[in-house]
């Protein structure tokens, strides 16, 4: 043998044992113990832990959002929720997967007895908002006559009521 080859022989054996005992250290420390940091964590080296305040809470991403009621258009067009954005004062009118701003209508639930659920989303946040059954309607569809008492749509004529009749009016002289 030339004292080359016993020479990478030995590097080559040496490089074994060093892998050997790498894995069989860190074997050993996968199933460490940490009650000994216990002793550490008593003493409060960085001072006491204190975890959120519940006084401090910010309110849900849907407490800006009140759930009106459902209208559906016809009947091949899906069910939509009437929501209500206090923030800016406006109304949405959205279908399931429909989003208002960052906001997604995840789920739209009508229950005749329990009330109608709406689902909404936000990144990883889901929030319920739920309306009861008293309350519960489902709005006429644009082009629908108005109920009773209720006025007409934008863009129809009123209803006149029985004895109402139009007076007419004539300018000057």
């Amino acid at each position: 043998m030339s004292a080359r080859s016993s020479c990478r022989r030995a590097a080559l054996c040496g490089l074994v044992i060093a892998v050997n005992g790498a894995t069989a250290h860190a074997a050993t420390d996968a199933t460490h113990d940490f009650a000994r940091y216990q002793v550490i964590l008593d003493h409060a080296p960085f001072g006491a832990m204190a975890g959120p305040s519940t006084d401090t809470q910010q309110p849900p991403f849907s407490a800006r959002f009140t759930f009106v009621g459902t209208v559906k258009l016809s009947d091949n067009e899906p069910l939509q929720a009437i929501i209500l954005d206090k923030e800016g004062n406006h109304v949405y009118f959205k279908a399931e997967g429909e989003d208002v701003g960052t906001v997604v209508v995840f789920k739209i639930d009508k229950d005749d007895k329990a009330g109608a659920k709406l689902v909404l989303k936000q990144g990883l946040e889901i929030a319920t908002l739920v309306m009861d059954g008293k309350s519960a309607g489902t709005a006429p569809g644009p082009g629908a006559p108005a109920a009773p008492g209720q006025p007409p749509p934008p863009g129809q004529p009123p209803i006149p009521g029985p004895g109402v009749r139009r007076v007419p009016f004539r300018r000057g002289g």
